[in-house]
């Protein structure tokens, strides 16, 4: 595999980026949804106003980093007279270019630049960083760090540059700074360099240990900043206010079904654009071994199982595997590449150009890969005419809902609330936002059993058949008819988004996902006391 020159390096980080942004931009805002990425623009928002980072008036339990990372984008978006909360989509979008080009980076440094290209398009069009890159989540800008933290620590083993070496644990230390979890990157560097036989650069660098501990310092000196602020202490976090030494306990059989559903997860689902790729992945993991590719295997090993321990004990949750994504795209996409020169050896493509077999490749790979694609687009579109609809139906709420007294009770999935959250005191949701009002959720009857002019917002297709992306779907809606017949509640207005494009939902059918077979059209009723 020819080497690219300079220029052609650009053209493809441009090329990427075109690929990044036209099939996100039908999806932009003004809107935001659920918790987190409330939040994070709340923080945003008062840092910018208030110079200081508060979310609802209460300390964070999320760190700044997301906040921080917002306020350039929210004061450009107010500069040039757009809603703010625009910003939330660019920020977004910024950020998994980053990741998306740090990984093509990366690829070409390790194997090639067509293993490289190939891993960063399957990063960009993969499901979970697609649909969490439209929004002001935490994820995009930790992984951005994280991948870019390796590159910048694999150019530093060629360079021996002190610019490098500091960058890399500078941006491993913001990773941090994003989300917590990223913590358990922390040893990341020193497994890989020790296992590679790469101790020389402890020895040949002697600068290794203080500027690699004063680049992690400055990367995560504004949480430390914050924590002191906020607690008096810089080593206390956010999450210190919420009482989880009931959840600290060990469970071997929590950890063997989670590991169980983690593996079933990069092999069987669409994030990690699997089954497929699993195969060429295999194939790449064959013949690296037989080439002993020790820093292939030192580097993308640690790195997999130490973005699994965490999500191996709180929760496999799709999003949160989103760490481990570009080593394993890395790994299949080397594998295309190598079954790509397999074929051309084959005697029926020997007298046959370089450019029709790369056409005929490119095909292939485009009909083998579609079904991924149509995932990622339809559930982006599912997600963006959801809380469009819903934020259309709770703001007209808000806006009705005359009396003081009143709150909004709505379904869990719009309500945000769980035991940690009451506990704590913590109501910050897009339904809250939007409406203006304190929400109840039809999942906690003691938050508003005594209540009684509160006003009730759903969504009526997750009442509709036996629903399975909404837990207890039919416990819910047997608690919303009791409530609305004993509180004698009338319709007061219904809100309506558009059905997810049919021949995208048709094609969505090669993902074999079930759960997806209705088709998803959000109905948002507001009910109200009768008059």
């Amino acid at each position: 595999m020819r080497s690219f020159t300079r220029k052609q390096h650009y053209v493809v980080l441009f090329c990427l980026l075109a690929l990044v942004l036209l099939p996100r931009l039908p999806f932009q805002g003004p809107y935001l949804y659920n918790g987190d990425p409330v939040a994070y623009f709340s923080g945003a928002e008062t840092i910018l106003e208030e110079s200081k980072y508060l979310i609802d008036g209460k300390v964070p339990i999320w760190p700044v980093g997301t906040s921080a990372t917002l306020v350039p984008f929210i004061f450009t978006a107010k500069l040039f007279g757009a809603n703010a909360e625009t910003a939330a989509f660019w920020h977004g979008l910024f950020f998994i270019y980053i990741a998306v080009a740090s990984t093509y980076l990366l690829g070409k440094r390790l194997f090639n630049p067509a293993a490289g290209i190939i891993g960063a398009i399957l990063l960009a069009f993969s499901e979970s960083p697609f649909i969490h890159s439209i929004n002001s989540a935490s994820d995009p800008g930790a992984l951005a760090m994280l991948v870019s933290a390796v590159y910048f620590m694999h150019l530093f083993l060629d360079t021996q540059s002190p610019k490098d070496l500091f960058l890399s644990f500078f941006l491993l230390g913001l990773a941090f700074v994003f989300r917590w979890n990223y913590v358990f990157f922390l040893p990341l560097f020193l497994i890989y360099l020790v296992g590679d036989r790469r101790i020389w650069a402890f020895h040949l660098y002697p600068s290794f240990w203080g500027l690699g501990a004063l680049g992690f310092l400055i990367g995560i000196l504004p949480q430390l900043y914050i924590n002191f602020s906020h607690f008096g202490n810089p080593l206390k976090i956010g999450y210190a206010q919420l009482d989880y030494s009931e959840q600290f306990v060990f469970s071997i059989m929590v950890y063997l079904k989670n590991i169980v559903r983690v593996v079933y997860r990069v092999l069987f689902t669409w994030d990690f654009f699997s089954p497929l790729l699993a195969m060429f992945g295999v194939l790449a993991v064959v013949s690296l071994w037989k080439e002993r590719r020790r820093d292939i295997f030192w580097l993308f090993a640690p790195w997999i199982l130490l973005g699994t321990l965490s999500v191996i004990y709180f929760g496999v949750k799709p999003r949160l595997l989103m760490p481990i994504m570009p080593p394993l795209f890395l790994i299949g996409a080397e594998g295309v590449v190598r079954t790509f020169s397999a074929l051309r050896r084959i005697a029926v493509f020997k007298n046959v150009s370089r450019p029709v077999i790369v056409t005929v490749f490119t095909v292939m790979a485009v009909v083998l890969f579609a079904p991924m694609f149509v995932r990622s687009l339809l559930h982006a579109y599912g997600h963006y005419e959801d809380k469009v609809t819903m934020q259309k139906a709770f703001r007209w709420a808000g806006e009705n809902l005359q009396d003081p007294e009143g709150n909004i009770i709505t379904q869990p999935y719009y309500a945000g609330q769980n035991d940690d959250w009451l506990r704590a005191g913590w109501d910050v949701w897009a339904s809250k936002r939007y409406s203006g009002k304190k929400i109840r959720s039809l999942a906690y009857p003691e938050t508003w059993q005594h209540e009684t002019q509160n006003w009730v917002v759903v969504n009526r297709f997750w009442f509709e058949g036996n629903n399975l992306r909404v837990q207890d779907s039919n416990e819910i809606h047997a608690r919303f008819d009791s409530l609305r017949s004993a509180r004698d509640m009338e319709l007061k207005f219904a809100f309506y988004g558009k059905s997810e494009p049919l021949a995208l939902k048709k094609m969505n059918i090669l993902s074999y996902y079930p759960v997806d077979f209705l088709q998803y059209k959000p109905a948002f009723e507001v009910w109200g006391p009768s008059e």
